[in-house]
C-alpha cells in the first residue's frame, strides 16, 4: 500500500484497525485520534504533518462536518494531491510558521506530525495554543520515542508554561501527548454525549488544569 497516497483519503474503520494490526508507531494512535475528533465534534482542523493519521482525521471530519486543514513543507513530494482537495479537506504545503500565522481561530482539534526540532515544535505549539477553544484537543506524536523525546517534551514544557492546560502522554507507539485546553479566550467545544436517566447529559465539562514538570528537552542537557 502506497502510504503517501492512501494517507490523504478518509480511513474506513476497517482500515483503522488494519492500520493498527502493523503494530507500528502512530498506527496505534489512529483509533485514539478519530475518537478525539468525533468526541469533541470537532469541527476546524488543523493537522500539521502529512501522513496516517491524515486518513484518520478526514474520515472522522466526515462524521462531525469539519474541515482538516492539512500543512506538510515538502510539496515535492505531496504535489500531486493538491488536485485531490475536497471541500472537507485543504491542502497547505508551506513551512508551518507561515501557515499558523495566517490561520485564525478558533481551532478544535490539532495533530502535530511535522518537525521534531525542539525550535520548531515549540514555535507551532506557541502559535497554536492561544487559537485552541476550551476543553479543545492538541496531539503531538513521538513525545516517548527513544532519540525525539527531549526536545519534543522541552518543547512542551516551555510552550504551555503561560497556558492552563491538563497533558497526559501516552506510553506506547512511540508517544503521544495529548493537550487539553483549560481555559481559552475561546468558547468551549461542544462534545458529543449521551444521556442520564433523568434526562441530563452524561458528561459535564469542568477545568482541570494541572501544573506538571514535564522533564527538560536535550537543548537543556536534561537527557
Amino acid at each position: 500500500m502506497n502510504i503517501t497516497t492512501e494517507a490523504c483519503k478518509p480511513l474506513s474503520l476497517a482500515d483503522l484497525l488494519l492500520f493498527h494490526d502493523l503494530g507500528d508507531g502512530i498506527s496505534w494512535h489512529l483509533p485514539i485520534v478519530y475518537s478525539l475528533v468525533v468526541g469533541t465534534d470537532a469541527k476546524v482542523i488543523l493537522d500539521l504533518g502529512l501522513g496516517r493519521t491524515t486518513g484518520a482525521i478526514r474520515a472522522a471530519a466526515i462524521r462531525t462536518g469539519g474541515t482538516v486543514n492539512t500543512c506538510d513543507f515538502d510539496s515535492r513530494r505531496f504535489q500531486g494531491l493538491l488536485s485531490e482537495q475536497t471541500a472537507s479537506w485543504r491542502l497547505f504545503l508551506e513551512p508551518s510558521k507561515s501557515f499558523l500565522d495566517r490561520f485564525e481561530g478558533p481551532i478544535d482539534f490539532v495533530m502535530h506530525d511535522a518537525a521534531h526540532d525542539y525550535e520548531h515544535v515549540r514555535a507551532d505549539l506557541m502559535a497554536i495554543l492561544p487559537k485552541m477553544r476550551r476543553f479543545g484537543s492538541v496531539c503531538v506524536h513521538d513525545t516517548q520515542q527513544p532519540d525525539l523525546h527531549g526536545d519534543m517534551l522541552g518543547a512542551i514544557h516551555d510552550a504551555v508554561q503561560h497556558h492552563s492546560v491538563s497533558i497526559v502522554n501516552l506510553p506506547f507507539g512511540s508517544g503521544l501527548a495529548i493537550i487539553r485546553i483549560e481555559e481559552s479566550a475561546f468558547p468551549s467545544i461542544e462534545p458529543r454525549s449521551g444521556s442520564l436517566s433523568d434526562g441530563r447529559s452524561d458528561t459535564t465539562l469542568v477545568a482541570f488544569p494541572m501544573t506538571t514538570q514535564l522533564p527538560q528537552g536535550r537543548k537543556y542537557g536534561g537527557f
